[in-house]
């Protein structure tokens, strides 16, 4: 484990098929010797976010925003991606172009007539425990690269797993995958 590396892009390789992971791109926020924390950013749901949203809410957000599934735990917990140009007390800032925050402090500001650049709305996480993603990228299931903000912000959902694969050096047609335990 790296903190250098976070925030970064945790890919899923090919090994992982049939899972809730197959071709999952996250972007990994926490990762240190008490586990990690990250969002699926490529796993839209067939919910528009303007459907779960309260009345209020839904005459003042005319977008049709995806929501993505952002992993198996907390599926309760709404959260936003978005660049910085919007900020509150409470956001996270994971690069000098990504911050975190709360989806629903960011569709109230939107409702306000807030304008930001870029943002998409989730829910839920993939959390894994002490020396569990560890153990993991030793098993190849998962690959640890550079952080690349146009990727998540910027490129379709059904275009970044490729795209990621493809910026790591990885042709997932001609490169032989195994779960060998070792790297």
């Amino acid at each position: 484990m790296q903190s250098s590396q976070v925030p970064g892009i945790l890919v899923a390789m090919p090994t992982l098929n049939d899972t809730y992971f197959e071709k999952s791109v996250i972007l990994l926020c926490n990762y240190d010797e008490d586990g990690a924390f990250g969002l699926v950013m490529n796993h839209p749901s067939t919910t528009l976010v303007k459907e779960i949203l309260t009345e209020e809410l839904q005459e003042n957000f005319a977008s049709d925003t995806t929501l993505l599934l952002g992993g198996p735990v907390e599926p309760e917990s709404f959260w936003s991606v978005h660049s910085p140009d919007f900020s509150v007390e409470e956001t996270t800032v994971l690069s000098s172009k990504i911050h975190l925050s709360s989806a629903n402090v960011i569709l109230a500001s939107i409702a306000a007539g807030t304008e930001i650049k870029s943002y998409h709305l989730g829910v839920g996480y993939a959390g894994w425990g002490a020396g569990q993603l560890d153990r993991e990228i030793q098993e190849e299931s998962w690959w640890l690269g550079p952080l690349d903000e146009s990727l998540l912000l910027d490129l379709d959902y059904d275009l970044r797993w490729e795209a990621t694969m493809d910026n790591l050096g990885f042709d997932p047609l001609t490169t032989a995958f195994s779960q060998t335990g070792m790297v």
